[in-house]
């Protein structure tokens, strides 16, 4: 890795060895995602976001996943966002192991800095989980709750909401239950360091690399490690009033 300013990537090398380290107590894998997120604000307080989603495990035994989620964000004011979603999530894991999963979402996100240069945020979600078998045809059912705190600074402007941006972003986000679920999808921790380039109000584009860290049950030791690049175009069809809000629409 090549740094050219110690003060700001020593924090990138130090989190690097963290990984590693657990790393070689777990499986390794690594993954690509490609993710198309069209947006369709309205009413000044309201957003729709149509999540396309495809990822794939690069090594072997390969699995692939189709998801689409459907998200309507309500801003009740310009620190308080409420959230409704609902995934579908089409999973081939292996030849004899398929899965559909339904996943109704419930939260809300808070900004601490809204209209600040650097953006801070919180999102608090609960989930339930629905896992279907489309061999055996069992489902499973789980409620998650999923804890996220998020950082957005603008590089090269003063606003995260001018065009011709380029941004950085890091997030945190801790996902758990309270019962083992033996499936990909568990009790999680994810790290995500990003740049963003915001074209315009309509186009922003971002590369994102995410380590996951996931684990069977809430107390067990972490069993696969996860590095992730994630590939995103964000799509806004129409601005909402007011633009410089926070909330939706930005």
């Amino acid at each position: 890795m090549i740094c050219f300013n110690v003060k700001y990537c020593t924090p990138l090398i130090l989190s690097r060895f963290f990984f590693q380290g657990i790393a070689l107590k777990a499986q390794t894998n690594e993954q690509a995602w490609f993710e198309y997120m069209l947006n369709v604000p309205f009413a000044n307080s309201f957003n729709v976001e149509n999540d396309f989603t495809y990822s794939t495990l690069l090594s072997q035994p390969k699995w692939k996943a189709f998801d689409y989620n459907a998200t309507l964000e309500y801003s009740l004011s310009p620190r308080v966002d409420f959230i409704g979603a609902m995934l579908t999530s089409y999973t081939a894991q292996y030849e004899s192991f398929n899965t559909l999963e339904l996943r109704p979402m419930l939260g809300t996100k808070i900004y601490f800095t809204p209209n600040k240069r650097i953006q801070t945020r919180l999102l608090l979600r609960l989930e339930q989980r629905n896992f279907k078998n489309l061999d055996t045809k069992e489902w499973e059912q789980v409620v998650r709750p999923r804890v996220r705190g998020e950082v957005v600074i603008p590089i090269n402007k003063d606003s995260y909401f001018e065009d011709n941006l380029w941004y950085a972003m890091a997030d945190a986000e801790l996902l758990f239950v309270n019962t083992d679920v033996e499936e990909r999808f568990a009790n999680r921790f994810r790290l995500r360091l990003g740049v963003g380039y915001r074209l315009s109000y309509s186009f922003r584009f971002e590369l994102v690399y995410m380590n996951q860290q996931s684990k069977n049950g809430i107390n067990d030791s972490f069993s696969s490690s996860d590095n992730v690049i994630r590939f995103r175009v964000k799509h806004f069809l129409r601005k909402t009033k007011p633009s410089k809000s926070a909330g939706v629409g930005n």
